[in-house]
């Protein structure tokens, strides 16, 4: 690729690593916003095609820059046009933040999708915020050739990171962790029963990963039970408050996280929960801070108790175990970023018109001489003079298509047009030897 400097592909973006959380929530683009950031971008010359990504933990703009920014600086204008979108002192803005160019801007998509970028190391659930913004931008009209590569290619990477390295195999949060026990405990979650105590975020996010396991015997209790009900929309039986005593002797696997202050499971009521099962075993997950259950049910027989502590243990583990991954996930991104580059850097308007020219001149030498030198009838001063012609003749079809790409004010057409001869000339299949 060009010079970081002089290329047309940028990035300004806010994290969680070094923005505070006040301004990014300011930062946030919803899809409707995005869609509309994106049009104004387009339509000011700013970015001549763009991909918006927002999360609660970062937003981020992709572009290829417009026309409307020959000789000015775009990160800048980029930068200011989205404080003045969101109504923020630019100087606040640029208090914060990271910007890219080129290689580099490519590079940091990659590691984004990748979840190496991402507050938990290697999670997942990045991959599809990345395709979400990528369909949402796409969508918008405002994707062409480039980005359109780039983020196929983010894509691509960060599957081949997850299915090829461990980085995001071991869960390093405390539902993912008491998750991966419960599959320990019992190999098939599908027929097991399972009581839920509370329907926060905690509690959410387990019986969002129970649902994805094809769990389908989930009571959940909370004190409010109208946020019981709710949760159980996505699937699950929502219980009463006051009936939680009676229903643990039905259950497999208890997992608590309440907001309570004092224990919500009693020892006394887990140990008649746990005669009433007559030998069959009864686990509990606590996942509650302060702690949810009586420490003194992990002496009662057939009862089995997991609290936040044992789970940090085995997260800290994990997480150990995850950047070991760094190292052949950082390999695998360099190596489809390579083949990005090459691609990019085939579309620079010397390389295409240089490629272009030579493939024309191959085909006159490949046909037409080859069949020139053959008429043997003519005289060999005035086939040099047809061979001339034909020469003249290929400079002359050439002329327009060159001044076509070459003098497009536009960097993301131009862009598009070398992308266009390439594809339609074949100039990137290499030649049969």
């Amino acid at each position: 690729m060009s010079n970081a400097n002089e290329s047309p592909l940028l990035m300004v973006g806010w994290d969680f690593h070094q923005t505070p959380v006040e301004l990014r929530e300011r930062l946030a683009f919803s899809p409707e916003k995005v869609k509309e950031a994106l049009s104004l971008m387009r339509k000011e010359g700013l970015l001549s095609e763009g991909v918006i990504i927002s999360t609660c933990n970062r937003s981020e703009i992709y572009g290829v820059t417009g026309a409307a920014l020959t000789g000015k600086d775009p990160i800048e204008a980029v930068t200011e046009f989205v404080a003045n979108y969101h109504g923020i002192p630019r100087p606040e803005v640029n208090g914060y933040g990271y910007r890219f160019s080129g290689t580099d801007a490519a590079r940091h998509l990659l590691r984004v999708t990748s979840g190496m970028e991402s507050l938990a190391l290697g999670e997942h659930q990045i991959i599809g915020q990345v395709r979400e913004a990528f369909r949402l931008a796409s969508g918008a009209g405002a994707t062409r050739s480039v980005l359109h590569r780039l983020f196929q290619k983010a894509l691509e990477t960060g599957k081949r990171v997850r299915s090829e390295t461990g980085l995001s195999s071991k869960p390093i949060s405390i539902p993912g962790v008491a998750m991966e026990l419960s599959e320990k405990i019992y190999e098939n979650l599908a027929p097991r029963k399972f009581l839920i105590l509370g329907a926060g975020e905690t509690s959410s996010i387990f019986f969002d990963l129970l649902i994805a396991r094809g769990a389908t015997n989930i009571e959940v209790t909370n004190r409010t039970f109208t946020r019981a009900e709710e949760l159980c929309k996505r699937g699950g039986k929502p219980v009463a408050w006051e009936e939680l005593n009676s229903r643990l002797a039905h259950a497999d696997i208890v997992v608590s996280a309440t907001s309570s202050a004092t224990p919500v499971i009693s020892f006394e009521a887990a140990k008649a929960a746990v005669a009433q099962r007559r030998g069959q075993p009864l686990f509990f997950l606590d996942l509650g801070i302060p702690r949810n259950v009586d420490p003194r049910i992990a002496d009662l027989n057939n009862a089995f108790l997991y609290a936040v502590d044992d789970l940090q243990e085995i997260a800290e583990r994990n997480r150990q175990e995850r950047q070991k991954e760094l190292g052949p996930a950082l390999e695998i991104l360099e190596e489809e970023l390579e083949e990005f580059l090459s691609w990019f850097g085939s579309l620079a308007v010397v390389p295409t018109v240089a490629s272009l020219r030579q493939k024309f001149e191959s085909i006159r030498e490949a046909d037409f001489d080859r069949h020139l030198e053959k008429m043997t009838h003519i005289a060999k001063e005035d086939r040099e003079k047809i061979r001339l012609m034909a020469q003249a003749m290929v400079k002359s079809l050439l002329r327009r298509p060159t001044e076509a790409i070459k003098d497009e004010p536009d960097p993301g057409r131009r862009l598009d047009r070398a992308e266009a001869a390439r594809h339609l000339f074949d100039l990137d299949v290499k030649p049969k030897e």
